[in-house]
């Protein structure tokens, strides 16, 4: 049988140069920003991301870049030792494909930048809306609404509507978003002037994280696939039960997790995870639209409350089952054969530029302080580390 050749095309090269800048910035950011449990941590990661995105293609201004570079970053989010990783990696991905196909529609140019910026940025917000309603259902956004009223009640704003505030919301993300595409197209000009055409040193390192399965896990492509089929039918179940139906159809679900994927429940074991649901439940008792018909009422809306909270530990529970068996060895053979190989071999690549990537990064605080400069500087040597990217691959066809 032929072996499959190793050989990566420029554009997959100078996308996995993006991937690891990004996926750098995720773990140097990301981990300060969630360790400090800082309030809309993603949004701002977002921002960062569109300064980068913006700011590295005015380097490289090849249409194809973006999107290739968001599933590469997207892959490398999946050996995060975060229990929950399908998430945070479709929010990578969509903001690869949106820089992509709005830059591809506006054009080159600042205002295609800024359009990108905007619906990006609106993209993470639409993103949270829908997570809100995949952990809780539509029950949420009932219980945001009353608590909208009360407080405009209260505040003298009887011509507020929830609507508006929705608006407001989006308009306000639109904006930030254009003034984060701003900065990266100043910076990525900037940078574009400043580029280290030397020949980057990178280490070897040996067999990348991704391409190693965790050993004391025996994957199954039979639950993998039962995974796909019952988390849909138990939210469904969820949206149309009681609370004790309820608790009966999921009760041999969290059995079943606990057995098989007892070591993924990382996000179980968080105190503020469960406050949150505390917080959820507490919301209901106030604000359910039946907690104004007295005990009664309210004791249908703490139902409902707890319902919900089923509904987020099924998403939860189910989402990390779902993360452990995508990792399987199987699933990076399927890539490796087929026509994603170019992806399989780009993700071992960007793996291979992270740690300079991660060395030429400013310290978490410093980066926080200042994410503008910090990228900036690292934009600089993205010339150094496609050459190394080349270099090394022409080495290894040579091998071969």
């Amino acid at each position: 049988m032929e072996k499959p050749l190793s050989t990566v095309n420029d554009k997959w090269i100078k996308a996995s140069v993006l991937a690891g800048l990004w996926a750098g910035i995720e773990i140097i950011a990301g981990s300060f920003l969630h360790n400090l449990r800082i309030p809309f941590s993603g949004t701002f990661l977002t921002l960062i991301s569109i300064i980068l995105i913006v700011g590295f293609f005015q380097i490289w201004p090849k249409y194809g870049i973006i999107w290739r570079a968001g599933l590469i970053t997207a892959l490398m989010k999946s050996i995060s030792p975060s229990a929950v990783i399908l998430g945070p990696m479709v929010a990578i991905a969509m903001e690869g494909f949106i820089m992509e196909l709005v830059i591809r529609a506006a054009g080159r140019n600042p205002a295609g930048y800024l359009l990108a910026g905007m619906l990006t940025l609106v993209g993470a917000l639409v993103h949270k809306i829908v997570r809100l309603f995949l952990l809780f259902g539509l029950d949420i956004f009932r219980i945001y609404e009353e608590m909208f009223v009360f407080a405009t009640k209260k505040l003298g704003f009887l011509h507020a509507s929830p609507g508006s505030a929705v608006l407001i919301l989006f308009i306000v993300y639109a904006v930030l978003g254009a003034l984060a595409a701003l900065s990266g197209y100043l910076l990525g000009k900037r940078a574009r002037r400043e580029q280290d055409g030397g020949l980057a040193l990178i280490p070897e390192t040996g067999k990348q994280p991704w391409e190693k399965p965790d050993e004391a896990v025996k994957y199954s492509t039979f639950f993998l696939v039962l995974l796909v089929v019952i988390i849909p039918l138990l939210l469904f179940a969820l949206s149309n039960l009681s609370l004790k139906p309820a608790l009966m159809v999921t009760l041999p679900w969290f059995v079943f997790i606990f057995w098989r994927y007892r070591f993924a429940m990382r996000q179980l074991k968080k105190w503020l995870f469960w406050m949150q649901l505390g917080v959820i439940l507490v919301l209901a008792w106030f604000f359910s639209e039946t907690s104004g018909g007295g005990m009664e009422g309210k004791l249908t809306a703490l139902a409902g409350g707890f319902i919900m909270i089923l509904r987020a530990l099924v998403v939860v529970t189910g989402f990390a089952a779902l993360s452990t068996e995508l990792r399987a060895p199987l699933m990076q053979k399927l890539f490796y054969r087929s026509k994603f190989r170019q992806l399989y071999l780009s993700v071992t690549q960007a793996f291979g530029i992270l740690p300079m990537v991660i060395s030429d990064l400013a310290t978490p605080a410093e980066f926080i302080k200042n994410p503008a400069r910090s990228i900036a500087v690292s934009l600089r040597h993205v010339n150094s580390w496609h050459l190394h990217l080349i270099r090394q691959q022409e080495e290894n066809k040579f091998r071969e």
